[in-house]
C-alpha cells in the first residue's frame, strides 16, 4: 500500500459525533458543536493540504487509519504520582466523555471527503482508535493509504 496523506491536527474543540443532529421549527439540523468540529477541521486540513498537495484519484479504493486523542480527565490524573504513572495504552477512554468510534469517524470522513476530493465510498478498508493523551487539546491523527486491487484482506473464518 502506498500512503497518500497523513495529517496530525490539534483541535482546541471536542470531536463531532455524525449523529449530532437537532431538531426545531419543523426542520433537521446539525449541532453547534458540529458546525464548529467541522469548520475547525476543514481550515486545518487545508493549511495542510498547502503543504503536502496529496493525490488522490476517483476510482481508486483507499484505506484509512484514524486516531482520536482526548485529554485525559482530571479525575484519573488527581495527583503527580498518578500523573507521572500515565499510560495511554492502560487507561482507555471508554466512558461516555468520548464519542463513539464509529460516530467520530463520520463526521471527520464528511470533511476528508470534502477537503481531499474524493467519494468516501472509496474507503474500504478503515482502523479506527481513541486514546487519552496528558495535553489539553483534542489531537487528530490521520493516514490515508491507495490500494492495489487484488489485495487479500486477512480475517478469522
Amino acid at each position: 500500500m502506498k500512503k497518500v496523506f497523513e495529517a496530525k491536527i490539534e483541535l482546541p474543540v471536542k470531536f463531532s459525533s455524525g449523529n449530532q443532529i437537532q431538531q426545531g421549527r419543523g426542520r433537521i439540523y446539525r449541532s453547534k458543536q458540529y458546525h464548529d468540529y467541522h469548520d475547525y477541521l476543514k481550515a486545518s486540513l487545508l493549511d495542510v493540504i498547502d503543504e503536502v498537495r496529496p493525490k488522490l484519484n476517483l476510482g481508486r479504493a483507499y484505506r484509512l487509519r484514524t486516531l482520536f486523542v482526548y485529554p485525559v480527565p482530571k479525575s484519573l490524573v488527581s495527583s503527580k504520582k498518578k500523573r507521572d504513572e500515565f499510560n495511554s495504552t492502560s487507561v482507555l477512554p471508554i466512558t461516555r466523555g468520548t464519542i463513539d468510534l464509529d460516530n467520530s469517524a463520520k463526521g471527520t470522513n464528511d470533511v476528508l471527503q470534502e477537503v481531499l476530493g474524493f467519494d468516501d465510498s472509496q474507503i474500504v478498508s478503515e482502523e479506527l482508535h481513541k486514546r487519552y493523551w496528558l495535553g489539553d487539546m483534542y489531537v487528530l491523527k490521520i493516514e490515508l493509504y491507495e490500494m492495489p486491487s487484488g489485495m487479500e484482506i486477512d480475517f478469522y473464518d
